[in-house]
């Protein structure tokens, strides 16, 4: 019984470090898109130049960070299986 209870808690704990991935990436393109979108209205651009660039490099950004995040959750679980 206690060993099922320990698989369904380290299970919810994975969920939860690998949703806060999706969550932190879903945050960096938003603000991105968000930003670059702001500044195309403040400088009066008439274009959406900004809102791509801004947005863009918010989404390469993104796939770094998120990249470099799930290196360490690997790292992370393959240290606890040992």
């Amino acid at each position: 019984m206690g060993d099922k209870q320990n698989d369904n808690s380290n299970a919810l704990r994975k969920y939860g470090k690998y949703s806060s991935v999706v969550f932190q990436m879903l945050f960096i393109i938003g603000i991105s898109f968000w930003g670059g979108h702001q500044l195309d209205l403040y400088f009066e651009t008439g274009s959406n130049v900004l809102v791509l660039v801004i947005g863009l490099s918010g989404l390469c950004l993104s796939l770094y960070t998120t990249l470099k995040r799930l290196e360490i959750l690997n790292k992370e679980e393959n240290e606890e299986q040992k």
